[in-house]
């Protein structure tokens, strides 16, 4: 019943899509760069910040369909939408037998990604080659899963980041297992993992940044960290999560009667929001009436009630979910990648919170039905008015 339901209203996405006229925000980069390649031209556009892996993928499939227009570029993306819903599915059964069915269909209405299928971005096809990369490093099948992520270089450079958390997963069982006397065969699996690295260090070498636009490098600089995407990771968690936070605390305050030190956490992590949070990159200060993001984060760096507000639910959020049960053995190192990843953005975005979120989402043990439902349930409301607000034209997240 799900799956009909949810597949009704994808396919009622696609249909409704097609007659939304004009480009949303950044398809003013990709779908023009396909349209270069499809005549044969294979110049990046100026502003062009990702290799163009996903759009010379895009750009053959619509040669090999004869379409050309726009409608048929988001077409192939809700496509490569059901590949990474089919990762996740695949992911979560290996994972989490029998809780599959109900975390795919909450994958599908994840909010924060729902749009994301019906336009022409990178992030859909870059989550369709790291969550079967992720299955393959599970599956033990580490070559496999070192081209997918060499694939994903070329299409998010900056997510190399994920090479390293596969590798750990991979590596993990056996040093615990073997220890130091187990390093050849540690050494032997983890090497695939080097082909992506290098192929990612030899860009950056070649280009002289991460960003393939030397136009836009100032704005997504290399080797820099900050705070932002952290705390709006654990926010939106906060906000996404509400019923899984508030048992997640019951585990929090067990733990604190063991561990009196932990009582020192909450203060601690708000107080490193309150004095570390900053936005100050030029793209997160432009249409905020439009962008709600940019809009939230404004009103979060200018006035102390709504600085207080999102800090609590992060810190809440950072507590709460803290003792979730992870799997496969070794998944705690995703907080360890998440925060270098989310850390090495300027830019505070979303769509950088989504590549951690659904790789945690996959490996979380899930709370009761009752609560899981719920939040299947909050997920499609959310979903709905997001996609018919950018639909309508009315704000884009």
């Amino acid at each position: 019943m799900l799956g009909i339901g949810l597949g009704v209203l994808y396919v009622a996405a696609i249909a409704i899509m097609r007659h939304r006229s004009g480009m949303f925000t950044d398809e003013v980069n990709h779908y023009p760069q396909i349209v270069l390649l499809l005549r044969g031209d294979y110049r990046a556009l100026p502003d062009l910040t990702t290799i163009p892996g996903f759009h010379a993928v895009t750009a053959a499939i619509l040669r090999l369909c004869g379409a050309a227009s726009l409608d048929a570029a988001r077409l192939a993306n809700a496509g490569f939408g059901l590949l990474a819903t089919a990762g996740f599915h695949a992911l979560r059964r290996h994972l989490w037998p029998g809780s599959e069915t109900l975390a795919t269909a909450q994958w599908l209405v994840l909010p924060v990604l729902v749009p994301l299928f019906f336009i022409v971005y990178t992030d859909v096809f870059a989550l369709v080659l790291l969550l079967w990369a992720t299955w393959a490093t599970l599956r033990q099948h580490h070559v496999l899963s070192a081209l997918a992520l060499l694939l994903l270089v070329g299409v998010r450079q900056h997510e190399v980041v994920w090479v390293g958390c596969l590798a750990a997963l991979a590596v993990w069982p056996l040093w615990r297992e073997r220890g130091i006397g187990g390093w050849r065969i540690i050494l032997a699996t983890g090497a695939p993992y080097l082909l992506p690295v290098a192929g990612f260090v030899g860009f950056w070498a070649w280009n002289g940044s991460i960003s393939l636009s030397s136009g836009q490098a100032a704005l997504h600089p290399d080797l820099s960290l900050h705070l932002g995407n952290i705390f709006f990771a654990l926010f939106l968690a906060g906000v996404l999560l509400p019923l899984q936070v508030v048992a997640g605390w019951r585990d929090f305050l067990g733990a604190t009667k063991r561990r009196p030190w932990l009582a020192l956490v909450p203060p601690a992590v708000f107080a490193v929001f309150w004095w570390g949070f900053h936005v100050d990159n030029p793209y997160n200060t432009v249409w905020p009436w439009f962008y709600i993001r940019n809009g939230l984060l404004l009103a979060v760096d200018g006035q102390p009630l709504w600085r207080a507000a999102f800090g609590l639910v992060a810190t809440a959020a950072a507590c709460g979910l803290a003792f979730t049960r992870l799997r496969p053995p070794g998944a705690a190192w995703l907080y360890v990648f998440a925060a270098v990843f989310l850390a090495a953005s300027w830019l505070i975005e979303q769509r950088y919170v989504l590549v951690p979120f659904v790789l945690w989402l996959a490996f979380r043990e899930q709370r009761g039905a009752l609560i899981e439902y719920a939040t299947f349930a909050l997920w499609l409301v959310l979903a709905i008015f997001v996609f018919a607000g950018m639909v309508g034209g009315h704000f884009f997240l």
